[in-house]
């Protein structure tokens, strides 16, 4: 008979990931579905929230079947953040929901600027007034959609919809929360001013759990359609970030987990909440009790090594065709044989404006230092040191920020690449740790419930039985010295084409 297992569920943007887990934290078995983003205009990205349920469905399904219902002993849930469903007083979802990347509510957020203020909203949120975040697309459902609005009785997040459909428990967490404009970030409770004053009803937000916690089990009807066994406990979840931080081990102040994708977040778990005064990085909740977190978001890291291969990897695409390769690792190859530094070639990865650590949404991607002697090659590597030198100015904002970085680990696609990892370990000039499991958030949503379970007697104890290395990038000191000179010539090209971006983005605005 197999050994007992706990699922964690992944609802993220593009689609929905299901994990078995054993509690040594192997993955068993898993399933994937996708799910589209509906684009009603330009700038608009929307989701129907039953299509996420959908796709929870039919990798539950898929993995249960795998496994057998009797060794699943619990399960949790992890997803995007910020979007919501609109449920009227039946629970039915009465229209889609506004995700992360829509850019419609510009001005309701400059309304929430002037009328309650930038300074007052990260005191309280720990967030900068941004449109990203659920409140201010509340706002713009209630000025451009009031025959939704009133209609609304109950708004609940990805992941909370899911949970909701599994056991009829309508909440959150202090995770998800956090990433509303809503949240009292020391209190743990919704801001009664705040939502008094942008006229949300507080009787439409969800009531707030730990993560950890068991908010129901699976009902009958779930059960019949996902193949678990009724009654499987269900534990409250946690965002998709911070839960990427404790499928990693990331639990206390001064660790970090560098999580990679189209971009990187940097999660460094905090005390205390200390909302930073410049708003450069946003203060969030963990899913870990009385743990807080930093999030420091670097725009186009993986996405610059794709963009490169979609633009100009022909030759790489087709010879990781012949050798059943991937396109990337051929990519690599290539670079390995190019100097550290790229002989001059620079890559600046703003191909959508720059966050950490120059935070200039004017600046573009740049290839500068190329002359007739260098090859594919060397941008590749230029790509992969410049991706590398964004982490350095995201430590120095750490720092600054009062976080000693001890640990550091690294999740998500990025950490496939040897030679990048490498690389990056070298331009830190610190240790960097590759957990066994890279897809972490799933993982970090199957500890929830395994705690939850009460399989483990606490996060220590789960984290130990549940996280392990799988490998160690140490960085060469030789090497390291190298970069701090090279890291230093870039920041002051950089201060160079300020001016650049300046002029090129006003010919790209018309």
């Amino acid at each position: 008979m197999r050994g007992p297992v706990v699922l964690g569920v992944d609802a993220g943007t593009g689609g929905c990931k299901t994990v078995a887990y054993d509690l040594e934290g192997r993955p068993v078995a898993e399933a994937y579905r996708e799910y589209p983003v509906i684009h009603p205009r330009v700038g608009w990205a929307e989701q129907n929230p039953e299509e996420w349920w959908r796709a929870a469905v039919e990798t539950i399904r898929e993995v249960v079947k795998a496994v057998g219902a009797d060794s699943v002993e619990g399960l949790s849930v992890t997803s995007q953040r910020e979007a919501f469903a609109p449920l009227d007083a039946e629970g039915r979802v009465l229209a889609n929901s506004i995700i992360w990347l829509d850019m419609r509510a510009k001005r309701q957020e400059e309304w929430v600027r002037e009328k309650l203020g930038a300074s007052r909203v990260l005191e309280v949120t720990g967030l900068p007034v941004d449109q990203i975040f659920s409140a201010v697309k509340l706002l713009w459902l209630k000025e451009e959609r009031p025959e939704v609005f009133s209609r609304t009785r109950l708004i609940l997040f990805a992941k909370d919809y899911i949970i909701y459909r599994l056991t009829g428990a309508a909440c959150t967490d202090y995770s998800m929360a956090s990433r509303t404009m809503m949240l009292d970030i020391r209190r743990l409770e919704w801001s009664h001013e705040l939502c008094e004053e942008m006229g949300i009803p507080l009787d439409m937000l969800p009531e707030l759990r730990g993560s950890w916690e068991i908010v129901g089990e699976v009902s009958a009807e779930a059960a019949e359609v996902t193949g678990l066994r009724k009654g499987t406990p269900v534990a409250a979840g946690g965002g998709d970030r911070p839960c990427e931080a404790l499928g990693s081990g990331t639990l206390r102040e001064g660790e970090v987990n560098i999580g990679t994708g189209t971009g990187t977040c940097l999660e460094a778990p905090l005390s205390e909440p200390r909302p930073d005064p410049k708003a450069r990085v946003d203060t969030c909740t963990h899913v870990v009790p009385r743990t807080w977190e930093y999030e420091v978001v670097i725009n186009s890291t993986g996405e610059s090594l794709r963009w490169f291969r979609d633009n100009f990897g022909w030759r790489e695409v087709e010879e990781a065709r012949e050798r059943s390769a991937s396109p990337y690792d051929v990519m690599l190859e290539e670079a390995a044989k190019v100097p550290p530094g790229s002989e001059g070639l620079m890559y600046y990865p703003y191909l959508w404006g720059a966050k950490t650590p120059f935070f200039n949404p004017d600046a573009r991607g740049v290839f500068i230092g190329f002359t007739h002697a260098h090859t594919r090659a060397h941008f590749i590597r230029a790509v992969l040191e410049g991706v590398a030198y964004q982490y350095v100015g995201a430590m120095e904002l750490l720092r600054d920020l009062g976080v000693e970085v001890r640990r550091v680990t690294m999740t998500g696609g990025e950490v496939r690449g040897r030679l990048w990892n490498e690389i990056k370990a070298s331009v830190l000039g610190m240790r960097i740790l590759v957990p066994r499991v890279i897809s972490a958030a799933s993982l970090g949503a199957a500890i929830l419930a395994a705690v939850g379970a009460g399989l483990y007697r606490s996060f220590d104890e789960a984290v130990s039985s549940m996280v392990h290395v799988a490998e160690a990038y140490e960085p060469r000191p030789e090497l390291h010295e190298k970069y701090v000179k090279l890291y230093k010539a870039y920041v002051e090209t950089y201060r160079r084409l300020e001016d650049a971006f300046e002029i090129v983005a006003r010919l790209s605005s018309g």
